[in-house]
């Protein structure tokens, strides 16, 4: 089967994850609104305006299960990481040298099928054997650069993660840091919300160990506990994600790896204006009544700056 574009889901499916957590069009509208006059109260958040910004905020919402509060902190946590992690979150220019390098490297893929319980499939791993070119962050700023998109036009409950291992080798491992992963797991499950159900490993070689204990000492132990690693008998993975949600290299009916990745690359070039133009929304500091975020602090080094219960 061809691969194809993340669509925007039927109105059926978003009602569906609507009546989730009892919400419709009305109260839907109504808490956009409600977050708009916050973020107009807040001096050191920046003021985005329009329908995108509003379709943004409405995704945050449903992230967070309809907590107003949690919606917030995470709204909080976004822009703030902004300011703190400019080599995670910063320089999203598909032009640029770094991200040409990377997306031939890499891919990170939302699968188009979601399954029958609305969540997405994420996949990724590595297009080549060869570690030399690789920078893992930057790795991690193309798959964030999917996260902004996904805000801006998915619709799902929760995510499934899958991480192919077939191209990493021993020369690999020392490019996965433990700062450079905490940062995006921040990143992805405070900033963006988040909701993981699974995190499935495939393909994992002899070291893969290593890689793994890494994984789980990023995560709470909750989520620890939905890590699953899989050799290259996929027989498990099979009776927990559906065939039609998976590329075809993992025995599913998605299309290939590439060609999902580079109708993602499409996707992605289609926002480079608005990239560009998002590069300076963050917070200002200085701006913050509370007072001043503690960059160690967003991390856990030291502390946490947010404190968020995800599931």
């Amino acid at each position: 089967m061809m691969a194809k574009e993340l669509g925007f889901p039927k109105r059926e499916t978003i009602e569906k994850i609507w009546a989730e957590y009892g919400l419709d069009q009305r109260s839907i509208k109504e808490a956009v609104e409600m977050l708009k006059d916050w973020l107009q109260l807040q001096p050191h958040l920046p003021k985005e305006e329009g329908s995108l910004h509003e379709a943004r905020l409405e995704r945050w919402l449903i992230r967070c299960k309809n907590s107003m509060e949690r919606t917030k902190q995470s709204i909080d946590m976004y822009y703030t990481l902004k300011s703190f992690s400019p080599e995670m979150m910063s320089d999203y220019n598909i032009q640029s040298k770094w991200f040409k390098t990377i997306s031939k490297l890499g891919f990170y893929t939302a699968m188009p099928q979601m399954t029958p319980e609305y969540d997405r499939v994420v996949c990724f791993g590595l297009l080549s054997n060869d570690p030399t070119d690789f920078v893992i962050e930057e790795w991690c700023r193309m798959a964030l650069m999917t996260f902004e998109v996904r805000m801006c036009e998915d619709y799902s409950l929760r995510d499934i993660f899958i991480c192919d291992m077939a191209n990493y080798t021993l020369a690999h491992l020392p490019k996965f840091s433990f700062p450079s992963m905490k940062k995006v797991e921040v990143c992805t499950v405070k900033a963006f919300s988040t909701r993981l159900k699974a995190f499935h490993i495939i393909n994992a070689p002899p070291f893969a160990g290593v890689f793994v204990e890494l994984i789980k000492s990023i995560l709470s132990s909750k989520l620890v506990a939905r890590v699953h690693v899989h050799g290259k008998d996929l027989t498990e993975l099979h009776k927990q994600v559906p065939k039609e949600s998976l590329p075809t290299e993992m025995g599913g009916c998605g299309g290939s790896i590439i060609d999902n990745w580079n109708l993602w690359l499409k996707k992605l070039e289609t926002y480079q204006d608005w990239f560009l133009q998002h590069e300076n929304v963050k917070s200002d500091e200085k701006k913050r009544l509370e007072g001043n975020a503690i960059s160690s602090d967003l991390f856990g080094f030291e502390g946490s700056f947010r404190k968020l219960d995800v599931d």
